[in-house]
């Protein structure tokens, strides 16, 4: 793997964080110590004014930096990544959440990941994505997910009615609480939750995952990358929400046509060459031993 030129590096940060705050300063230090330009995000800069550090918005940050530095959570990972698919830069993830299967690196590996990250001593992993399109009367929305786009009942948890085709095939009419459409990425996330199968990252698939089905035979599917699938809206209920990574929720109905399909963006993830996936899911999901604390908040 050619090494990335390190000469500026994003910070982006999970908001009112005090170890995001601890961590920032880990990194300017580093940064002072090897000669890397630390550049943060505005919102961070507002965050730790002391370092008088000239803050950048996002597009700005992004189209300028060699490798962005996420301090956070998997949520803050995944807001992160869609804002920077389109400029494809590396993203490395330092965990100040909880459960952290994408910010694996502890803070306490800060300094030597960074070490690790200039010296060329890493590997890269090109994440899938997923586009959804919403195409109506009113013209055509896209948006991208790392994760999930989960399509449900919104907030007052009602059962929906979907029926789903893949590549104009027929498979099956859903009623349930919802549906999820997952990356291998996302396959330790929501898909997890609701009983479907953990996928290898690199995996080029889409996982078709049911929540609470009330067909107790319709189980999670797995369909190549290349597949486009359609969802219809077929219960009463006027709106269906879709929902993006968990922080984008768009309102669904029965006279739109809906798509997922596999992006032609991808998130590149810069992973320590120490720790394996199998090591991530070991730890994180406590395989002979204690599960770490699988609270989502940051999401």
């Amino acid at each position: 793997m050619p090494k990335i030129n390190m000469k500026r590096i994003g910070v982006v940060t999970k908001p009112h964080s005090t170890l995001a705050h601890q961590a920032i300063l880990k990194v300017m230090e580093w940064g002072k110590r090897r000669g890397v330009e630390i550049v943060l995000d505005r919102p961070t800069d507002k965050e730790t004014a002391e370092l008088k550090a000239d803050g950048m918005g996002h597009p700005a940050l992004l189209a300028s930096i060699d490798a962005l530095l996420i301090l956070g959570g998997d949520g803050t990972f995944l807001g992160a990544a869609r804002r920077a698919t389109a400029y494809n830069i590396p993203l490395l993830g330092v965990n100040l959440g909880s459960l952290g299967f994408m910010t694996e690196v502890a803070l306490e590996e800060l300094d030597t990941a960074l070490d690790e990250m200039y010296e060329g001593q890493y590997d890269t992993e090109e994440r899938m994505m997923l586009d959804l399109t919403i195409e109506n009367d009113r013209g055509i929305r896209r948006e991208v997910a790392l994760n999930e786009i989960v399509f449900s009942g919104g907030y007052a948890a009602k059962m929906v009615g979907l029926t789903v085709s893949v590549n104009g095939q027929h498979v099956t009419n859903y009623r349930a609480d919802g549906l999820i459409i997952s990356t291998p990425t996302g396959s330790t996330a929501y898909a997890l939750s609701a009983g479907g199968p953990i996928l290898y990252p690199t995996i080029e698939a889409i996982l078709i995952c049911p929540i609470s089905p009330h067909t107790l035979t319709n189980r999670p599917i797995v369909v190549p990358h290349n597949y486009v699938i359609e969802i219809e809206i077929s219960s009463q209920q006027e709106v269906v929400v879709a929902t993006l990574d968990g922080q984008i929720a768009i309102d669904v109905g029965k006279q739109d046509h809906i798509t997922v399909s596999r992006s032609v963006n991808t998130t590149r993830v810069i992973k320590v060459p120490e720790r394996t996936h199998f090591d991530t899911l070991r730890s994180k999901l406590g395989w002979g031993g204690a599960a770490a604390n699988h609270d989502r908040s940051d999401r």
